[in-house]
């Protein structure tokens, strides 16, 4: 959105001045402008000779094929399909103009492929406009995960000839029965929108439609057996939003409204026990999965500025509903009456923000904001039966509100001593008010200040440190859930807590030549915690390079490190802390670059990228001695090539390699089979180790 021009008002010494002289001006006839004598300019000088407004049709289109490497699916994240084989796609970045201003641009990137866009957009800029657009999203986390179940007729199913034992061991056909399954999530997305400018108005209207399927991580569990799904994700959400916003001397007002619907084909989980019964009858279970539900949410927003001042205010209405009728409490056995055949489920959340921004005098600049939110669960609250598992009754519980109002306040101030250095200074508070959660109240002010330092206009540098400390009301553990919670304890996120945090930046630029770097340390103190999250202690440091060798060849490089060490004390026997778990966490990222153009007389471009990733995490639990966890990290190698020659004026040849080579491992089921644990079927192990090419060929048309 673009801000009104603000208009400064002169003062009142020079707006006489101004006045006077246009009085004088207009009483001396035949000296105005109107007036001047033009017959002797040659007005053919003043056409600007650079300037070119082309109309016709433009640009390229490219027809692509590709051989990926799809054994791992996993590869799919950066290869865009996790097809393996050949596949073909489609590239474009046309434009199409006329003599009466209308424009259309198409664009497509890699359609065809899993994680390939195209979109149209035409008309009239600056009038109106219509926008269309596809994009693919998808996620592939593994295509092996092993087990027996196959999904018919909307229920997970074992084989006919299938054995239930009462530990997997027992199960005589699991091998034999043993299916490999991808988890992965793709998405399709739609995008409609038409804009419309007036010459104090401007109007939008959008439509979107988004389409999940797939497959995720499903634990079905009965009493105390427990089997791994592949669950079946079928779902879409629609959402429509129109936008309406007047302007004038320096203000803007205007509305916003969205309306979403989500819509779950899948109704619920449904499967067959693996395990022989632990008593009773439960052959069968079932799971309940995302609800239908609907939101909207309408919004006013205006916006006023004059004499170096600037004054923002919104204002926010939101409701969510929810009335998808409920399963029944167990399909084992009779199922305990529920108190209402649906959720009626209803919240309700208002936003209020309110911005000041303001020039005092030329060194001298303020800012202020207020920000409040409320969330109002206006469900109905009912005793709910709780079925354990699906499989015993253990009474009833009653669903709670959450509900939660937050207000946050802002003051900061910034102050130029000279045109090389300036000083930033804020102060923050915010208070929450919680229902249901251990604390009713929770507040954290904090304060900033940030130095900036030009040293040369080629050196720029910036230090930086914050301060902040979090309180609130008596911690009363809740009890209200099934199982008591220790009055030691306190969550993290609702705990008292001191953090300090340090950053230093630096910027270096002289002609072809630039360098970035910047060091960040956070201190998080939870002093008042004996049992929970005492301690975390994280700092790094980012370096990036670029140098232009010369016009054709340019260079790049960066290196990112960052460490995290935390701290947690827990207690085995409902007393005070009897072991301690110290976690520490790296990460380490490196890349480089070379990009050369203008070979073989200006035909070939040729592009290099290297990146290399690796990332682990260590965990060591002491309750009298210690006991490290297993392996846990991930390291990748990735390398990205292309050639871009350029046959003649119409036709162009790219060739495209993307090599990775990757790693990773977790402890909690690095080389699991599937019946290593006595009363879980496992996926087995979902662990990583493979190199992959992928190699593209790009045949393009100039237009």
């Amino acid at each position: 959105m673009k801000k009104p021009i603000t208009v400064t008002k002169l003062p009142l010494c020079l707006s006489a001045l101004a006045l006077a002289i246009a009085s004088t001006m207009s009483y001396a006839d035949g000296y105005g402008i109107q007036s001047a004598n033009r017959d002797k300019l040659k007005l053919d000088a003043w056409e600007c000779k650079r300037c070119t407004h082309t109309t016709g049709t433009k640009g390229d289109i490219g027809l692509g094929v590709a051989q990926n490497d799809g054994d791992d699916t996993h590869f799919g994240n950066t290869s865009g399909t996790d097809k393996d084989g050949t596949v073909v796609y489609v590239n474009a970045n046309v434009n199409h103009k006329t003599n009466s201003g209308y424009r259309t641009d198409v664009d497509a990137d890699r359609l065809g492929l899993d994680n390939g866009s195209a979109s149209i957009t035409t008309g009239r800029p600056g009038q109106y406009e219509i926008f269309a657009a596809y994009r693919g999203i998808a996620r592939y986390d593994s295509n092996q995960a092993l087990s027996p179940y196959q999904y018919q007729a909307d229920q997970y199913q074992l084989p006919t000839q299938w054995q239930t034992g009462a530990t997997t061991s027992q199960m005589s056909e699991l091998s034999a029965s043993l299916n490999a399954n991808e988890l992965a999530i793709k998405r399709d997305r739609y995008n409609l929108e038409g804009k419309y400018q007036g010459t104090f108005y401007k109007a939008e209207i959008g439509y979107q439609h988004e389409q999940r399927e797939g497959k995720r991580a499903f634990s079905a569990n009965l009493l105390t057996n427990s089997a791994m799904l592949a669950q079946q994700v079928d779902d879409s959400t629609d959402e429509v939003s129109a936008k309406l916003y007047f302007k004038g001397d320096n203000w803007l007002a205007g509305i916003n409204a969205q309306l979403s619907e989500y819509k779950n084909d899948q109704q619920a989980v449904n499967w067959q026990s693996a395990f022989t019964p632990t008593f009773g009858a439960a052959y069968y279970g079932q799971s309940a999965v995302a609800p239908d539900n609907k939101a909207y949410r309408i919004a006013g927003h205006s916006q006023f500025s004059a004499d170096g001042q600037q004054v923002i205010m919104h204002l926010g209405f939101t409701r969510m509903t929810q009335d998808q009728n409920y399963l029944p409490a167990t399909i084992n056995g009779p199922s305990p009456m529920l108190p209402a055949e649906d959720l009626t489920g209803q919240v309700d959340m208002i936003e209020m923000k309110l911005n000041y921004s303001g020039r005092v005098t030329r060194e001298f600049s303020l800012r202020a904001s207020y920000d409040y939110r409320d969330r109002d669960n206006k469900s109905e609250l009912n005793a709910y039966p709780q079925v354990v598992t699906d499989s015993y009754y253990s009474g009833t519980a009653t669903n709670l509100e959450y509900d939660r109002t937050k207000q946050q306040a802002k003051l900061g101030a910034k102050y130029r001593f000279t045109r090389a250095t300036n000083l930033d200074v804020g102060y923050a508070y915010e208070h929450n008010n919680y229902s249901d959660l251990d604390r009713e109240t929770l507040k954290e002010s904090s304060l900033f200040a940030r130095f900036n330092y030009r040293i040369s206009s080629t050196w720029h540098l910036w230090l930086k440190a914050e301060a902040a400390e979090r309180t609130g009301s008596d911690y009363l553990a809740v009890t209200t859930t099934a199982s008591q919670s220790n009055p030691l304890m306190r969550k993290s996120y609702l705990a008292d807590r001191e953090r300090q945090r340090y950053g230093l930046y630096t910027s270096y630029s002289q002609g072809a030549f630039s360098v970035t770097a910047n060091l960040h340390k956070q201190q998080d103190d939870y002093n008042d915690t004996l049992i929970g999250l005492t301690d975390i202690n994280t700092q790094g440091y980012d370096l990036s390079i670029q140098y232009a060798v010369n016009a054709d060849l340019h260079l790049n490089a960066y290196l990112n490190q960052d460490w995290r060490d935390s701290e947690q004390a827990g207690s085995s026997n409902f007393a005070g802390p009897n072991w301690f778990t110290n976690s520490e966490d790296n990460s380490t990222l490196v890349g480089a670059g070379i990009g050369y153009q203008n070979l073989m007389d200006k035909k070939l471009k040729l592009g290099l990228d290297y990146t290399y990733s690796d990332g682990q995490s260590d965990t060591e639990v002491s309750q009298g001695f210690s006991s490290p966890y297993g392996s846990y990290y991930s390291t990748q190698h990735n390398v990205n090539a292309f050639a871009d020659y350029q046959m003649s004026e119409t036709i162009g040849l790219r060739f495209d390699w993307i090599f990775e080579q990757y790693q990773d491992a977790d402890w909690a089921n690095n080389g699991l089979s599937v019946d290593s644990i006595p009363n879980v079927l496992t996926f087995g192990s979902l662990s990583h180790d493979y190199s992959a090419h992928y190699f593209g060929l790009t045949l393009s048309y100039k237009l």
